[in-house]
């Protein structure tokens, strides 16, 4: 393992293909810039180039395409055993991001704050819209509709090194 760099699994990475279909023109011009031809799902990759992906995505489609990538990683994600409802899932985030991160990274911290509504507080350097389409995509899982709140202040699309989000459903 290589803990002095941080890598990125290509399976979750992969997700943006199997949002957008392999043979989507803008999924061919993201991995033609990106110097590839594909993602290799057994492969570890850089963790800034992967990220950069993502802020490619935004930049070409929009940040509700990032979203939707989010939502698709978690749809397919597999998890655990003994997920079984919201309040499981946003508690094992920071495991299920662990296992497709490596590295100087970053974690998921989730604070269960009421029967439908948590605290999530993301550290690793990463895509807003990515995290919020994650958190959505993890409710919708187990049948609810997520009223997801950035908190005021730190947000890591400007830079900075965490993102909080209050969670409702």
């Amino acid at each position: 393992m290589n803990t002095e760099k941080g890598e990125y699994y290509g399976a979750a990475l992969n997700s943006f293909v199997l949002a957008f279909g392999e043979s989507n023109s803008v999924v061919q011009k993201i991995l033609a810039d990106a110097g590839v031809d594909g993602i290799d799902p057994e492969r570890w990759y850089d963790y800034d180039w992967s990220i950069a992906i993502y802020d490619r995505i935004a930049q070409e489609v929009g940040q509700a395409a990032v979203a939707e990538v989010g939502r698709a990683m978690i749809e397919t994600a597999a998890l655990p055993p003994g997920i079984d409802s919201v309040q499981a899932i946003l508690m094992s985030l920071g495991a299920w991001f662990r296992l497709n991160a490596r590295g100087p990274v970053g974690d998921i911290f989730c604070t269960i704050e009421g029967e439908h509504s948590a605290t999530i507080v993301r550290t690793q350097r990463g895509s807003c819209a990515l995290n919020i389409g994650i958190i959505a995509g993890g409710c919708a899982r187990y049948g609810a509709q997520a009223l997801i709140e950035h908190a005021a202040g730190e947000c890591q699309d400007q830079g900075e090194a965490t993102c909080t989000y209050h969670v409702s459903w």
